[in-house]
């Protein structure tokens, strides 16, 4: 299991019990911690059906799990280059903060992390430093140590979206933005 799978699932919430699992179907395997979402599409589903949660023990469990494929925006038009060596020393500076506010302009607190390769109507977004490492931390694993391309909204509170092609899987990342007060913007 990725070090990414094992963070998210750690820290979901006593409340939400059934998130604490990783869900595997023959078609996917997914989780959410409710501010991000991982799922690996295999791109030849295997041929005898299941449907199961596995919790971090390997404990198995059956239960109806949220379906996550319908939280993954499909119309975010603008696309975002981030250089991940940048973005990740800025997190790790900053993870400490409440949250890191990428601007229209392609910088997080005036240092450049990328660049917008398709920009519409997209003014800033801001994101929790601990989800933005564990999105580096995923691209890593699943080899993009670069550069990585989010899809993101126009609006600051839709979530943000990354693809990562892998040998076997279609592997989807959202991450959940921080709705910032006017005092923050």
């Amino acid at each position: 299991m990725k070090k990414t799978f094992t963070k998210v699932v750690k820290s979901v919430s006593k409340a939400r019990p059934l998130l604490a699992h990783v869900h595997y179907t023959n078609e996917r395997m997914e989780l959410t911690d409710t501010h991000v979402a991982i799922i690996e599409d295999l791109k030849t589903p295997l041929e005898n059906s299941f449907d199961i949660l596995i919790n971090l023990e390997g404990v198995p469990s059956v239960a109806h799990y949220p379906e996550l494929k319908r939280l993954v925006p499909t119309d975010n038009t603008n696309w975002f280059v981030i250089d991940v060596p940048i973005l990740e020393a800025i997190a790790k500076i900053n993870k400490k903060e409440q949250f890191l506010k990428l601007e229209s302009d392609g910088t997080i607190g005036g240092q450049k992390v990328g660049e917008f390769e398709q920009l519409d109507g997209f003014e800033y977004i801001a994101f929790d430093p601990k989800y933005v490492l564990w999105l580096l931390e995923y691209a890593k694993e699943s080899g993009q140590k670069e550069h990585i391309t989010i899809e993101l909204s126009d609006s600051a509170v839709m979530p943000a979206v990354v693809h990562f092609e892998q040998p076997e899987t279609l592997n989807t990342f959202v991450i959940t933005p921080i709705r910032l007060r006017d005092d923050q913007i």
